[in-house]
């Protein structure tokens, strides 16, 4: 159970390095040089995640099957959707949210 949860977590980890990195390129400022756009916290903090990611992936994908694990990914889909609505403030309608709960219904059922 703990492993599954892991495989969770990294696609949340994925989908929130995602809305994070959208918000640190609004900032980039292509006039200025590359050692100025480093400082831009956003993009730091995503490139963070994005090599953190690949560590906790790795120790999931030692303990259960690699087609459970990669079924998880598909959970991406409904966090970007959350993290879309609550952080970047988009719409979401309800077609979204009905095909976000069918991927949620796939993963589960795969997954049992």
């Amino acid at each position: 159970m703990l492993y599954i949860s892991l495989a969770v977590i990294v696609q949340f980890l994925v989908a929130l390095a995602q809305v994070i990195l959208k918000i640190g390129a609004r900032r980039v400022d292509f006039k200025k040089p590359i050692f100025y756009n480093l400082k831009n916290r956003y993009l730091l903090i995503s490139i963070f995640l994005f090599l953190l990611v690949p560590v906790i992936s790795v120790i999931t994908m030692r303990v259960i099957d690699f087609s459970n694990f990669y079924s998880f990914t598909a959970l991406s889909y409904f966090f970007i959707m959350v993290f879309s609505w609550a952080i970047l403030r988009e719409e979401i309608d309800r077609l979204r949210v009905i095909g976000n709960l069918l991927v949620i219904a796939g993963v589960v059922i795969f997954n049992l």
